[in-house]
């Protein structure tokens, strides 16, 4: 018995183990601390950056740290991509040799990336000046593993934000254990560039040719605009039409003739308003219409919209500042002037067939307890993107409790209805954790006091942090909200000092002056302008590509107000920097919600 186990024990060391472990990484002891990318690492793949798939950027990032030589080949550079894998950059060239292959082709490289990458150890950086006979538009990004297990990205995707991130990019990673044949091929072709004689490696010293070919590509890329003006009719985007149509079914389905509808701002709300009117009015001999906000300047622009989408230049009447009706039918009114001229006083509560208040979430105050209490018309449609208020008032009471219809921030960036951004937490040296607390948020006093000091520390910060950051400061056109007229004014003093224009703008500022310095930003010949108490709301400049938070806003509807100033799409603007400079909290600020509302954008702590 005894030996029979033995003989069993001998036969058992011969036998294959039957279970098995797929092998999915390849440990260099040198990258421990680091995760491996998603993707595998002997089986090829493809991003489509689809929502199943990772982000290039993200397994970029990964396969930059397990490297041990990197070859990238891209038809242009721009900071906006360099800035999100440059931690990891400066990591890897510690140890590692990277390789880079440009061009000049349309001026699309930034010079400040091609500056940045040049400033690297163990870096060497080869430019083709030559756009009309070689015109490169391959990418790839090649990872060199002396494992074996290297890995390589082919497709559409250059160094900028969008491409590496949520444009609709498609990219191939090839393994090197899988297909070595393609391998080989890409290492190959690579080398040939390396040594052919269009592609010449760059110094500190070319910088300055550089610079005058992506000019040069610039201007040529320059042609003259058609001058005559188009007419045609305006249809509602898709996304605006779902929503109407949800409209349709709350009344039609569910009789609810109050609605609610929740828009991210730039997803155009009084748009999507002007529609559903249009559709109200088909077949009725006369509608009246109450349109109701708290700016004059708003209001103005609501009219416009209005008369645009009903292609009637005479509808509408103002009433705001010096703005008086005749017949109060299609009426455009001002919460204050509503208050002030006591609107309820002359007319009947049902003379309004359909109202609209936009902006809803101020409805809440007593100034609009009037106008929720006395009219009965027989639709009610409020308008806002951030029903939440700091106060904890629900004004979802109004509605039955109910939201008609929503896109939410998260949402239409991943539409792409408002712009990508990069959002930047910077860490300052202010303490507001003494700061007195009361009605939900800090005292603007004692704020001012931290924020506007004769040291100018947190200034210098702030400068140095945005030169970093951004691609040219003389070049950005951007918001600074700060905590009251005092700060918004020392803000600007303090960027003049470092030769950046800047102007301070408050409530009180004259509107004439304020319209001249709007203009003067769009066309660059001013950086930043330094606010406090405008812009939260109803100012469309989408020219803006920076927005810093100098302040703590404790509100998540004026944070996100905030932001969307910066929201909007435009032709020259790839995506949108937010620098939030944060110091030590007081324990009731609520840093969570903020960033829970930040979903889909980048999160990056400085």
């Amino acid at each position: 018995m005894a030996s029979k186990t033995i003989e069993q024990r001998q036969e058992s060391h011969l036998k294959i183990d039957q279970s098995a472990h797929r092998l999915i990484q390849v440990q260099n002891t040198n990258f421990a601390k680091h995760s491996r990318p998603e993707t595998p690492l002997s089986v090829g793949s493809l991003l489509t950056a689809t929502s199943g798939d990772p982000s290039l950027v993200s397994q970029l990032k990964q396969e930059i740290l397990h490297a041990d030589r990197i070859d990238i080949l891209v038809s242009f550079i721009k900071w906006s991509g360099i800035r999100i894998i440059q931690d990891e950059l400066e990591e890897f060239t510690q140890h590692g040799k990277l390789r880079v292959i440009t061009t000049s082709y349309l001026g699309a490289t930034d010079l400040k990336a091609i500056l940045y990458i040049l400033n690297l150890p163990n870096t060497e950086v080869k430019v083709s000046f030559d756009t009309k006979r070689t015109r490169l538009h391959a990418k790839a990004y090649i990872f060199h593993r002396e494992s074996g297990f290297g890995s390589s990205y082919i497709g559409s995707s250059n160094i900028s934000n969008p491409a590496m991130t949520d444009g609709l990019e498609w990219n191939v990673k090839i393994c090197q254990y899988d297909t070595l044949h393609l391998w080989e091929k890409i290492n190959a072709t690579f080398e040939t560039y390396q040594l052919a004689k269009e592609f010449e490696q760059i110094c500190f010293d070319d910088l300055p040719r550089l610079d005058q070919a992506l000019n040069q590509e610039r201007a040529s890329d320059i042609s003259p605009q058609d001058s005559h003006i188009a007419f045609f009719d305006i249809t509602p985007y898709p996304y605006q039409q779902e929503i109407l149509d949800k409209l349709l079914a709350e009344r039609e389905l569910h009789n609810r003739k109050k609605n609610l509808v929740v828009a991210a701002t730039g997803t155009g709300k009084t748009v999507i308003s002007a529609f559903d009117f249009k559709r109200f009015i088909v077949d009725k001999k006369q509608t009246r219409l109450l349109f109701v906000v708290h700016r004059e300047e708003i209001l103005i622009q609501s009219r416009a919209v209005f008369r645009n989408i009903l292609r009637d230049q005479n509808f509408g009447e103002l009433w705001v500042g010096n703005h008086t009706p005749q017949h109060f039918k299609q009426l455009f009114i001002s919460v204050q002037t509503f208050q002030s001229r006591k609107l309820w006083e002359k007319v009947d509560p049902d003379f309004y067939d359909y109202i609209i208040i936009d902006e809803f979430h101020h409805a809440a105050a007593l100034s609009y307890h009037k106008l929720n209490d006395y009219f009965t018309p027989q639709i009610l449609l409020g308008l806002t993107a951030t029903p939440e208020r700091a106060d904890g008032q629900d004004i979802l009471k109004y509605f039955d409790g109910h939201i008609s219809a929503e896109i939410r921030l998260p949402d239409a960036v991943n539409r792409k209805l408002l712009s990508p951004f990069q959002y930047f937490c910077i860490t300052d040296q202010v303490d507001y954790s003494n700061v007195v607390w009361k009605r939900g948020g800090y005292d603007r006093k004692q704020l001012e006091k931290l924020l506007v000091t004769g040291d100018d520390i947190r200034a210098k910060l702030i400068i140095e942090k945005a030169t970093k950051i951004l691609l040219d400061i003389n070049q950005t056109r951007g918001i600074c909200f700060c905590v009251s007229q005092e700060h918004a004014r020392y803000m600007a003093k303090q960027f003049g000092q470092y030769n950046i224009s800047a102007l301070a703008l408050t409530a009180k500022t004259p509107n004439t002056i304020r319209k001249s310095a709007i203009s003067q930003l769009k066309n660059c010949e001013i950086n930043f302008l330094c606010v406090v108490d405008l812009f939260n709301e109803g100012i469309d400049i989408p020219e803006i590509d920076t927005i810093m938070f100098l302040r703590p806003t404790e509100s998540l509807t004026i944070f996100l107000q905030q932001l969307g100033r910066g929201l909007r799409l435009y032709e020259r603007k790839d995506f949108l920097t937010v620098l939030d400079f944060i110091g030590q909290a007081h324990q009731k600020f609520n840093f969570e919600i903020k960033f829970r509302a930040l979903l889909g954008g980048i999160v990056r702590k400085e």
